[in-house]
């Protein structure tokens, strides 16, 4: 009898759970979106629609998102918002209360060409009843705005200027990299580029927590047109007295440049070996000195037209480079060490020793030569003598028989 009452308790208190639950969720619905195919500037609608096939639906709470450089929220039914968000709260359009079905008509404009989504926040659906309905399907809109006839494909920058700093060159739209240099406190530039066509869109990127080094800013411009696209890119290379990178330090902002590189000096580290057959040396650069690497054989305060420095090229790397001050503005390599590299005493030495060796080898070839030619000459006679012989005993042979 224990036993009964224990299982009639079970079973009373699974049914009371049973009808709490279907009474927290007396039914189930889906949220659907349209998926609109409009023209830039032109006004639109996307319908949201709440279906349910169990229950009489009474309200809905949905909170949806867009993006507001591609959309404008105009209006729509029982909703407000604007900047990216929109919230829809009350009944649907036209349906009166206890339909299955809750539609709501939101109107946009569509800003520039590309595709878009529209996508739920979050959402709560009642039924006629007051209680929670379970939202099985969340769904979502793609709208995609097509370009007018007569919108540009003009992706081109009129100005970029930005502070701190300068272009390496006057500005030309099609000129697509450009260099800069910025002192070590500048985390950032502040960036101002203007678009010919007052419709085109600009995306920066990389323009942050500068490093010491080589920093890559990108300024992307999308045309009015959606599909037309150029990307301009500032390399801006950060340096100054004082600023380490690794275990070396900048000195005093000094620089080469050549058309294709430009060399940060470092002051080289105690652990890193001068090349081998090099030396140092001071070189004056401008009003400052620095320190250099020539030939062993350099003498005394001279400095060669060609000579090493260490330094940190424009990509952040920190190695020696070879400098040759003679030609123009001086060209500038990464430095490879090779066997015996600067020692020129040694290789004059090697130089001499091949040249003695090499004039030994043409003197007895020069006593060679006349001997060989002889002994070609003697030796061609013995084969002619050879022949006459045998054709003389085939002759005497033949009359014997």
């Amino acid at each position: 009898m224990k036993n009964f009452k224990s299982l009639k308790f079970v079973l009373t208190t699974f049914v009371l759970v049973c009808a709490f639950a279907f009474s927290a969720f007396a039914g189930t619905a889906v949220i659907q979106f349209g998926d609109p195919k409009v023209t830039r500037d032109k006004v639109f609608n996307v319908a949201c629609k709440v279906k349910s096939t169990d229950v009489r639906l009474k309200t809905a709470d949905i909170s949806i998102q867009y993006d507001p450089k591609m959309i404008e929220f105009m209006e729509g039914t029982n909703s407000e918002g604007g900047a990216g968000t929109v919230r829809i709260n009350g009944k649907g359009v036209g349906a009166s209360s206890g339909s299955r079905t809750l539609e709501y008509q939101l109107k946009f404009r569509a800003l520039y060409a590309g595709t878009t989504n529209i996508t739920i926040l979050d959402q709560e659906v009642t039924d006629t009843t007051d209680n929670l309905v379970n939202v099985t399907k969340l769904g979502s809109s793609k709208v995609t705005i097509n370009p007018s006839n007569t919108q540009s494909k003009n992706a081109n920058l009129s100005t970029l200027e930005f502070s701190p700093g300068e272009l390496d060159r006057t500005f030309d739209a099609s000129i697509l990299s450009y260099n800069t240099e910025v002192n070590a406190d500048v985390d950032r530039l502040n960036i101002s580029a203007i678009t010919e066509d007052k419709d085109a869109r600009v995306a920066i990127s990389g323009n942050e927590n500068f490093q010491t080094g080589m920093n890559k800013v990108t300024i992307d411009v999308t045309a009015p047109d959606g599909k037309t696209k150029k990307q301009y890119v500032l390399n801006v290379t950060k340096f100054e007295t004082g600023v380490t990178n690794g275990n070396t330090t900048i000195v005093n902002g000094q620089r080469f440049s050549s058309n294709a590189y430009t060399i940060t000096i470092m002051i080289k580290p105690d652990d890193v070996p001068i090349p081998s057959g090099y030396k140092k040396l001071q070189y004056e650069n401008g009003s400052e000195s620095i320190e250099a690497y020539g030939p062993n054989n350099t003498p005394a305060n001279e400095t060669p037209e060609v000579f090493l420095v260490y330094g940190m090229n424009q990509n952040g790397d920190v190695d020696f480079y070879r400098y040759d001050s003679k030609h123009g503005e001086g060209t500038i390599q990464r430095y490879i060490p090779e066997p015996n590299a600067g020692n020129y005493e040694e290789l004059a030495g090697r130089y001499e020793k091949l040249n003695e060796e090499h004039t030994l080898v043409s003197k007895r070839f020069g006593i060679l030569f006349p001997i060989t030619i002889i002994l070609a000459a003697l030796v061609i006679i013995l084969i002619i003598i050879l022949i006459v012989i045998t054709l003389q005993m085939y002759y005497i042979y033949s009359n014997l028989q």
